[in-house]
Order: C-alpha cells, then sequence, then structure tokens
C-alpha cells in the first residue's frame, strides 16, 4: 500500500483511532450500544441530558472525522482491500449522523413544546366554567367556534395520519437497526480471525458498521421523539375539542341573528373587496408591462429568426425569454380572474347570510323552503368553483415539475437557468393565489353545507337528533374497531436502486373482508359444483358416489386458491403466517403426521384409481362397498350394513382385495358330498344342470363340476359357476337357491348324503366285561340314578 504523504498517512490513522475510540463508548453502556427495542417512547428523563451530551459529542466527532476523510486520495491512500465506494460510504454515514443530531435537537425541542401545549389545553378545559359575556351569544360567534371544531377535528386526522406513518416508519428503522447490529458482530468476528494484512480493511468494515448502526439509533431516537411528541399534540387537540363542544353547546342554548349581525357582516365583506380591487388593479398593471415586455421579445425573436446569420445559442436564449414573459402573462392574467372569483365569493358570503338570516327568522314555510333552496343553489356554485380551482391546481403543479425537472439538468453557471428561476418564481406565485383560493372555495362550501345541513335537521322531530349523534358515535367506534392493527409485516421496496423495508399493518376490517370474500366465493363455487354434480349424475357420466367424493376434492383445491387468491386481492403476503408457520411446525408436526398421511393417501388413491367408489374391496377384516373416499379416510359399508371408516393410509399399506379391480364377474364354489356307490358321472351332470338353470348364473364363462376327492364318508364334488356383482344379485340367496336344487333332485334321483361315519376299537388285553343292573322305580320327586360299570368311561 503507497501513500501520497505524511499528512494524509496521518489524517488517516487519526480518522481510524478516532472512529474506533468512539465506537468503543457505544459499547460502554446500554444507552450507546444504540438500544433497538420496540418501544416506540423516548429515553426517560434521566437519560436525556446523558443523551443529549453524548450527541454533542458524537457529533464533534463526526465533523473531525469528515474533516480528516476528505484530505484522503482514494487512489493511494486506502487500506488494501477498501475500495473507494467504502470511503463514499464511510462519509454518507458520517453525514446522516451529523443531519440527523441536528434534526434530533430540533425534535427534542419540539417535545417540550408540546408539552407545554399540552399542559395548557389541560389547564384551559379545566379553568372554563362560561363565556364571560353574558347571553345572549351573536351567531357569529358561534360559527367561529364551530369553524374552530372543524379545524381541530382536520389537525386531529392529520396527527392521526402522521402517527400512523411515523410507527410504521419507526418499526422499519428499528428492524434496520437490529440487523446493523448483527452486521456489526459479523464485522467484529471477522476482524478476530483476520491477519496483519487483511485487518486494516477488517477494521475498517468494522468501524463503518459501527457509523451506520450509530445513525440508525439517533434517527429512531429522533423519531420516537417525534411520535411522542405528536401523541401529547393529539391529545391537546382532543381536549381543546371537547372545550369547543362544551362552548358550542352552550352558546348554542341561548344565541340570536339580528340586524347587526347582518350589517357588521356587510361591511366585513365591502372591506374585503375593497383590498382585493387595489390588489386586482395593482395585478392589471403589472399585466400591462408583461404584455408589453412579451410584444417586444416577440418582435426580437421575428427578426432573429429572418436574419440569414442568426446565432442557434442567442436564438435559444431569446425563444426562452419570450416562453418566461408568455409564463408571466399567463400567471398574470390567471392571478387577476383570481382575484374576479375572490370578489365573486365575497359576493356570494352576504347573500348566503341573507338567507340564513330568513331561515332563522321568518315563520312563512314557503319563505323558508325558498331560502334553503336557494342555499343549496349557492353550495353547488360553491362546488362547481372548488372542482375548477383543484384543476388548476394540479395543472399550474404540473407545470411547474415540468420546470423544476429542466433547472434540475442545468449547471449552476448556465444562462438558461435563471431564466427558467424566473418561470419558477411566476408558477409558484401563481399556485400560491390558486391555493388560496381552493381553500378559500372549500371552506365557504363547508360552511354553507354545514347550514343546510342544520336547517334540515331543524325540520326533524326531536328525537331524531339523539338518534342520528347515537349512530355517529356507533359508526365512530365501528371505524376504530375496523382500522384496528391485527398482524404487521415488512415490505421490501426498491426505490432508486436501494431496497427499501417498510412495515405494513394488516387490520381487522381487511381480515373480516378477506373472510368474507372467501365465505362468498366458496358459497358460490359450492353451488355451481353442486349443480355440475347433478347435471354428470343425471347424464349417467358418472355414478352418485364417485361424483360426490371428487366434488370433494374439488372443493379443497378451490378452497386453498380461495384462500390465495383473496390474500393477493388484499394485498396480504404469506409473509404474514410465517411465524404462525414456525410457531406451529415442531409442535403439530408430529400430531399430523398421521393426518398428512392419510391426506396424501388419499390423493394417491384419487389419481391412481386401483380403488374407487362402488368397488367390492376387503381390508382390515372388513369386507364391503367402498361408498366415499375423503381427504383422511374413506368409508366401507359391509354387507351387515355398518359403515366402517377406513384411514386412507390403510388401504395403500395393507393387502386389500378389490373384488371388482376390472371386473364385476365373480366365481363362486359350492362342495357336495354324496354316499360311496354313487355314480359319479350323474351326480356331475345334476350339478352342472342345477347351475345352468338357475337365472342369475352366468352361461359364460359356463359353470362346470368336478369329482374333487375320495373323502372319509363320502365322493366329494365340487361346483364352479360365475356370477356378476351388481345391485340385483345376491352370492349367498344364489347358492341356497342352488342348494335347493341340487337337494332336490339328488332325492329324485335316490342318491343320499350320508352322515359321518366312525370305527371305534378299544384298546384292552382282556375281553371286556358289560354288566346291566336293573332297578326298582323310584318315586317321582326322586333323581333317577344310574349306575355305570366303573370299568366304562
Amino acid at each position: 500500500m503507497k501513500f501520497k504523504s505524511p499528512a494524509a498517512v496521518f489524517g488517516l490513522l487519526f480518522s481510524f483511532l478516532l472512529v474506533a475510540f468512539s465506537m468503543a463508548e457505544i459499547d460502554a453502556t446500554k444507552l450507546l450500544k444504540g438500544d433497538f427495542s420496540t418501544s416506540s417512547a423516548p429515553e426517560k428523563t434521566e437519560n436525556a441530558v446523558e443523551l443529549k451530551e453524548q450527541l454533542q459529542v458524537w457529533k464533534a466527532e463526526a465533523k473531525a472525522a469528515l474533516a480528516k476523510l476528505t484530505e484522503i486520495d482514494p487512489k493511494t491512500d486506502l487500506p488494501e482491500g477498501v475500495s473507494p465506494a467504502d470511503l463514499s460510504t464511510r462519509i454518507r454515514y458520517l453525514d446522516s449522523i451529523m443531519l440527523s443530531i441536528g434534526r434530533h435537537d430540533g425534535v427534542v425541542e419540539s417535545m417540550k413544546n408540546a408539552e407545554e401545549e399540552l399542559s395548557a389545553a389541560e389547564a384551559h378545559a379545566k379553568d372554563w366554567e362560561g363565556f364571560d359575556t353574558p347571553p345572549p351569544y351573536s351567531v357569529l360567534m358561534l360559527d367561529q367556534l364551530v369553524n374552530s371544531r372543524a379545524a381541530q377535528q382536520d389537525k386531529i386526522a392529520s396527527r392521526k395520519s402522521s402517527l400512523d406513518i411515523f410507527r410504521s416508519t419507526l418499526g422499519a428503522l428499528l428492524t434496520e437497526g437490529k440487523e446493523a447490529s448483527e452486521a456489526t458482530s459479523a464485522a467484529i468476528a471477522v476482524l478476530d480471525k483476520a491477519d496483519e494484512t487483511s485487518k486494516p480493511a477488517a477494521q475498517w468494515r468494522v468501524d463503518t458498521a459501527r457509523l451506520k448502526q450509530r445513525s440508525l439509533f439517533i434517527r429512531a431516537s429522533a423519531l420516537k421523539y417525534n411520535i411522542a411528541a405528536l401523541e401529547k399534540l393529539e391529545k391537546a387537540s382532543t381536549i381543546e375539542l371537547g372545550l369547543l363542544d362544551r362552548k358550542i353547546e352552550t352558546a348554542k342554548r341561548n344565541f340570536v341573528f339580528d340586524e347587526k349581525d347582518l350589517e357588521q357582516i356587510k361591511k366585513a365583506s365591502a372591506d374585503r373587496q375593497k383590498e382585493l380591487r387595489k390588489d386586482s388593479a395593482g395585478i392589471a398593471k403589472r399585466l400591462t408591462k408583461a404584455i408589453s415586455e412579451r410584444d417586444k421579445i416577440s418582435g426580437a425573436v421575428e427578426k432573429m429568426k429572418a436574419a440569414d446569420n442568426t446565432d442557434p445559442t442567442a436564438l435559444e436564449m431569446i425563444e426562452l425569454q419570450l416562453e418566461s414573459a408568455n409564463t408571466s402573462v399567463d400567471t398574470l392574467q390567471l392571478m387577476l380572474e383570481a382575484f374576479e372569483f375572490y370578489g365573486q365569493l365575497e359576493s356570494f358570503l352576504p347573500d348566503a347570510y341573507e338567507l340564513r338570516y330568513t331561515l332563522m327568522t321568518s315563520k312563512d314555510p314557503a319563505e323558508r323552503k325558498d331560502a334553503l333552496e336557494n342555499l343549496e343553489a349557492l353550495n353547488k356554485r360553491l362546488i362547481a368553483g372548488e372542482v375548477v380551482a383543484r384543476n388548476e391546481l394540479d395543472s399550474v403543479n404540473a407545470d411547474l415539475n415540468s420546470k423544476e425537472t429542466r433547472a434540475a439538468a442545468l449547471p449552476a453557471d448556465d444562462p438558461k437557468l435563471s431564466l427558467l428561476n424566473n418561470q419558477r418564481n411566476t408558477l409558484r406565485e401563481k399556485r400560491d393565489l390558486i391555493q388560496r383560493a381552493y381553500t378559500s372555495v372549500t371552506s365557504q362550501r363547508q360552511v354553507l353545507a354545514r347550514w343546510v345541513a342544520e336547517f334540515e335537521a331543524s325540520d326533524n322531530p326531536r328525537w331524531y337528533k339523539p338518534i342520528v349523534n347515537g349512530v355517529s358515535r356507533a359508526w365512530e367506534a365501528v371505524k376504530r374497531a375496523w382500522n384496528v392493527p391485527v398482524s404487521s409485516y415488512t415490505q421490501i421496496t426498491n426505490e432508486g436502486g436501494y431496497e427499501v423495508k417498510n412495515v405494513r399493518y394488516v387490520s381487522l376490517g381487511t381480515v373480516v373482508i378477506a373472510v368474507l370474500l372467501f365465505i362468498v366465493a366458496y358459497f358460490v363455487a359450492a353451488r355451481i359444483s353442486c349443480k355440475i354434480q347433478k347435471i354428470f349424475v343425471e347424464r349417467h357420466y358418472i355414478g352418485e358416489n364417485q361424483a360426490r367424493t371428487m366434488r370433494n376434492w374439488l372443493m379443497l383445491v378451490v378452497a386453498l386458491l380461495l384462500a390465495l387468491a383473496t390474500m393477493s386481492w388484499l394485498s396480504i403476503p404469506l409473509t404474514v403466517f410465517a411465524f404462525l408457520a414456525g410457531a406451529l411446525a415442531i409442535g403439530v408436526g408430529f400430531g399430523t403426521q398421521t393426518i398428512i398421511k392419510n391426506f396424501i393417501s388419499g390423493i394417491i388413491l384419487l389419481f391412481e384409481r386401483k380403488i374407487r367408489v362402488g368397488d367390492i374391496v376387503e381390508v382390515d377384516g372388513t369386507t364391503g362397498v367402498v361408498s366415499e373416499i375423503n381427504t383422511r379416510s374413506s368409508i366401507v359399508r359391509g354387507f351387515n350394513g355398518i359403515e366402517n371408516l377406513i384411514p386412507n393410509s390403510l388401504l395403500l399399506e395393507n393387502r386389500v382385495v378389490n373384488w371388482t379391480l376390472n371386473s364385476r364377474f365373480l366365481r363362486r364354489e359350492l362342495e357336495l358330498g354324496v354316499a360311496y356307490g354313487t355314480p359319479p358321472q350323474k351326480v356331475i351332470t345334476i350339478l352342472q344342470e342345477a347351475a345352468e338353470r338357475h337365472g342369475l348364473v352366468l352361461k359364460d364363462p359356463a359353470p362346470f363340476a368336478v369329482f374333487k376327492h375320495f373323502g372319509d364318508n363320502s365322493l366329494d364334488f365340487t361346483l364352479y359357476y360365475w356370477i356378476e356383482l351388481n345391485d340385483k344379485t345376491n352370492g349367498l340367496v344364489v347358492a341356497s337357491d342352488l342348494r335347493i336344487m341340487i337337494e332336490k333332485r339328488l332325492e329324485e334321483s335316490s342318491i343320499g348324503v350320508p352322515y359321518p361315519q366312525r370305527d371305534i376299537h378299544i384298546g384292552s388285553r382282556e375281553p371286556v366285561q358289560i354288566e346291566v343292573v336293573r332297578q326298582k322305580a323310584k318315586p317321582l320327586e326322586e333323581d333317577a340314578e344310574i349306575k355305570k360299570s366303573p370299568d366304562l368311561p
């Protein structure tokens, strides 16, 4: 490694030592380690002073390290293995630390201001006992209180929205901070194993990782303070809103709208119109001057284009001047129109108050109705003006963005930049005026809409208002419960080449919508599948049992697809359930292995089709007809009518006899023994004739009988015959019929069926003496007793 100068060497070593020393301080206490906890509360009061002092130390260290690093030549003065990009990363983290500390100080100050505002709101709400002036109160004061309440409600909604965003950002920042801590530990582990050659580069990466960790810690701390300040401000606004509600209720009990108030409104409106005419006259003068200047530049452009030896650069500059002049003229014309619009608004206001005065004081229903209709007409005109103002605002913002883009592409010394800056300033002035007009017309529209609603509500019965208020409060409670977060996940997006992690929340409402969508879609799919099943069965495409089984499996697949589609449509990633899956995998894995085995076995049975619904099988000592093949088990209905649940795995792992796998024809046997001396061929003829005469015995294959063997007591024959297994054929009944037919033929042919015969031989060397003893009869009540010879068994 080569160094350009001793100063560079000293600067590099100094920056190493400075960062290493400051990083050692980070490990000193829990605070300085960067405790990336999930709490959104800022540090405690006893740690606030310590944190402030430490931040100042960090700021000084970062400033000194930046000064030294800027003197380093990235081509020659970096350790081996450290690239110029690594140097830029180090400088970026140091810049981030300095900026973050500055923001942190400002946020801490805002926290103090928020605490003061909350204390003041609490004190004001506690001390207020009524207005200083006696009733009746002016309707103008009531309007002011109502407008203040609307503004306070908007402020609360805005702060709640900001809190949601800040909490989401804090979650992502804490996650990134934990990852940075892990990366620092990994870099330290690499440093401990590094040799002398690679140690400087490893130390560099450790210091950079610690700087990143420090920067994230400062940003997270500032964000915690910001969240705490917003929470206090939201609480203060809520207290102020409650106080305003009390004031409005007090003022509504006794207020008046008289001619004096109406005159005051007209006078104020006339004064504002006078100021508007004065401002409009100034804009008109500027417009006249701008038009004159534009015409002068336009004439110069025409002369330059007509000349033969025109400089392209000069022509481009004067055309840009003409464009700037046109922008100024257009802007001033629009501003003049805006002031005219303001004048119209001011003329609307007294008219609206006069209509309101009529509604509040008139006793004539027709006159009140006309006044309300005229007030609604004014409100509609304001709605149209609001739409026009919003469109104009969008248009000027688009033009301003275009100019900003062009200016960003020009260097600071380009002469075109000053002309573009003039256009940007003009457009900003135009935007501010349109924004002012848009805000004004929106405010007036909201006021008129509130008046219309109040007058319409006043015509309803007294019981109407409490019901409306109760429904409104209930609806607000439902909305709050609807937005309660039940889960969160980290979403990684790519913005400008950088990975940005955002914490997203899944609300209770989203889950309810997902469940409802799933239930409705599943219900519709179930109804459709039932219709399809019915059609297939009625047209004999498939049996009832097979159709039911296939429908069960199909609905299982539909449920899985609907679950995935519902989550995808609602932007709920599968990673939401990663924690649940990980937590349940080990505990439930062993408990569900049998269920999963049977489930997979059911899938194999369904696709392999070695066992189907309607087959007659013999498995695990059970014989019967397969009536259903479900996800976990199959149902085998025995011939005795008992239904047996057979796990699907047994149908694959055990020996299974399927009587109807490839054919429903079954061969049965009937055995018969006749007495010795009977002609065998005659017996065979009788057996075959009996089988051929039976209507349920198949003719192909033909039945046949055989002389099986010589038995102990009889000549043994066997009749073989085939039957078809179906709903009309019962093998037991067929065998019984054949036996009856055969017994009848044997009787007609005088062929007997012998009883078992045994010859008993008693082994004895001497003759057995047999003695018969006769006894007199005993009375009936006594038991008869037979004496046996002691030699008999």
